[in-house]
């Protein structure tokens, strides 16, 4: 195993350096700006094998119906094929958010590729999904493998993964600040100064590769005037709207997720049948098809009609839920973006025909973008920055992050999930965001508890028990029934207490009768019901009852201070 490692003097120097770190942390961002233009670039190959179209086929005027049609459906067969393989050979791989919070920023490389594979596969066929997710499994899963092999501690592999993801984000949109809030926001749920060198050098890096390679590739929509007080009344409804939408889309996806699942469909065929109703959409108009970039160059270079802009809003949407809804991989990242770009520019043209603007409608278009996809996936600064980097304007970038804040708020407040999380509730896990929870699951009351030496029947009489159990030998001792189940704790202190009968059964001074312990409940759980009984010491019982230890509150308390506090103020070297 040794051999795997990195050698020895390079680990030492990474986990005393601070700059060698960084420079790890800028190499990580180079090889994810790489992975971005080769998934795009196998992707536009699809593209143009599948549906004949020289660029994304979203952006297209029109494609073969035949094509259109059978692109997705191909693409679910292929899909379903692979869950068949995926089964035997990959178990569940954790996300970039979930290995963060959970495992410590560990990820499977194997299926991380698989997944990045066939997040090509659904998108490059046709299926309403975004290519984000492929970029930033990938980038993360190379990232933690690179830091596993390092063996950093598990705060900077966390933060290295982060910057894995932020790499791949930086480049995907040519915009290094967008790539690093994410990565702030989502991937690593905090900002700490440790992690900003990390994070901001795979950014920059990652977008330096893409600029190289294929030069300036995000959206340019240059904005150089002010916004009005009086703009900020729309700006804020279409916030409000795009909250509502978000919601509304984020429950879509899990209803028909359950549809599928409680069909008569296996599993394998859920995709083929979701392709099919994806390519009847299609026929429709292919603005429908893969992530959308091509469609978002048609929003905003171009003056679609209310009618026509609704009716892409509606189909869009529609595509989207139910490509991810059926098993197709990838997330709503850039469906988010084009679905509030387009109910931005609906907005806009409706409250001008009403009210008159003040401003062009592409700045409701923008102020939508973001604010939709803060609603669906939570991360308001991070599409400020957005904004910010593709307008060069920061009046448009305030009024944004003003719009993405609302949101945020309506979201949190009636909803309480980003669409990651979201997902991991639906699963049954309790993951919120990012934040590290990893730790509280692996210090269990087994860990902390404190073995017994020797247990007391509950009919032993007091003055016995006296003798047994001096003064200062224990705080607590627990009792068993005649079968050698747990009965009780008797609290060493009150063997003791006047006008006791010495005579009288331990079974009589018995406390917590009917609280204990679980040996692989949590310190957070152990916390919790300590509280709950009003109690300083609980027994640790395994699932016949039998007494495996004591655990006291206030070293469980102790305990779970100095895990926090260490993790709050990680020390490098």
């Amino acid at each position: 195993m040794r051999r795997l490692l990195a050698p020895f003097r390079l680990r030492a120097l990474v986990r005393r350096s601070e700059i060698a770190y960084t420079v790890i942390a800028a190499v990580i961002g180079i090889v994810a700006g790489g992975a971005v233009v080769l998934m795009q670039e196998a992707v536009t190959f699809m593209a143009v094998l599948i549906f004949d179209s020289a660029g994304e086929v979203s952006g297209a005027e029109s494609v073969n119906p035949l094509r259109a049609l059978s692109g997705p459906l191909a693409g679910g067969i292929l899909l379903g094929a692979s869950y068949l393989i995926g089964q035997r050979w990959f178990r569940r791989v954790a996300d970039p958010i979930e290995a963060n919070a959970v495992t410590g920023g560990k990820i499977a490389v194997p299926g991380s590729l698989f997944i990045s594979g066939q997040t090509m596969v659904s998108s490059g066929f046709g299926a309403s999904v975004g290519m984000e997710a492929a970029y930033t499994q990938a980038a993360s899963a190379l990232a933690s493998w690179g830091g596993q092999k390092l063996r950093l501690r598990r705060e900077d592999l966390r933060q290295l993964v982060a910057a894995g993801a932020g790499g791949a984000i930086a480049a995907a949109f040519d915009a290094p600040l967008t790539g690093a809030f994410y990565a702030f926001e989502l991937v690593l749920a905090s900002y700490t100064v440790a992690a900003l060198l990390p994070v901001l050098a795979a950014a920059i890096s990652a977008t330096a590769v893409t600029r190289l390679v294929g030069g300036h590739h995000g959206l340019d929509l240059y904005f150089a005037g002010q916004i009005p007080a009086p703009s900020f009344i729309p700006i804020a409804v279409l916030a409000v709207i795009s909250a509502v939408v978000g919601i509304l889309i984020m429950r879509a996806v899990s209803a028909t997720e359950n549809t599928f699942r409680k069909s008569v469909l296996p599993g394998w065929s859920q995709p083929v049948v979701g392709g099919l109703c994806v390519g009847l959409l299609a026929l429709a108009t292919p603005r429908v098809l893969s992530s959308g970039h091509g469609a978002m160059d048609v929003v905003f270079g171009s003056n679609l009609t209310l009618g026509a802009l609704v009716l892409l809003f509606v189909l869009k949407a529609l595509a989207s839920v139910i490509s991810i809804g059926s098993g197709f991989r990838g997330g709503l990242f850039f469906a988010s973006l084009l679905l509030g770009a387009i109910l931005g520019k609906i907005l806009g043209i409706a409250w001008l025909m009403a009210f008159g603007l003040e401003l062009p409608i592409v700045v409701f278009a923008v102020v939508g973008m973001c604010a939709l996809a803060t609603a669906v996936i939570g991360a308001p600064l991070a599409m400020c920055f957005l904004a910010l980097e593709t307008t060069k304007s920061l009046p448009l970038a305030l009024a944004v992050l003003f719009a993405a804040l609302i949101a945020t708020a309506i979201v949190r407040q009636f909803f309480g999930f980003s669409f990651s999380t979201w997902r991991f509730h639906i699963r049954g896990e309790t993951i919120r965001s990012a934040a590290d929870i990893g730790w509280v699951r692996e210090l269990s009351v087994g860990k902390m508890m404190r073995r017994v030496a020797s247990e007391a029947p509950a009919s032993m009489k007091l003055a016995e028990a006296r003798r047994r159990f001096p003064p200062g030998s224990t705080k607590a001792v627990p009792m068993v029934d005649h079968a050698g189940r747990y009965a009780g704790l008797c609290i060493t202190s009150e063997l003791y207490g006047e006008g006791l009968d010495p005579q009288m059964p331990l079974a009589s001074i018995a406390h917590q009768t009917s609280a204990w312990l679980r040996p692989d409940q949590t310190v957070r759980e152990a916390i919790l019901a300590f509280g709950r009984h009003e109690a300083d010491t609980l027994a640790v019982l395994d699932a016949d009852h039998r007494v495996l230890g004591t655990l006291n509150e206030q070293y469980c308390l102790r305990r779970y201070s100095n895990e926090v506090n260490r993790r709050l103020y990680p020390q490098r070297g």
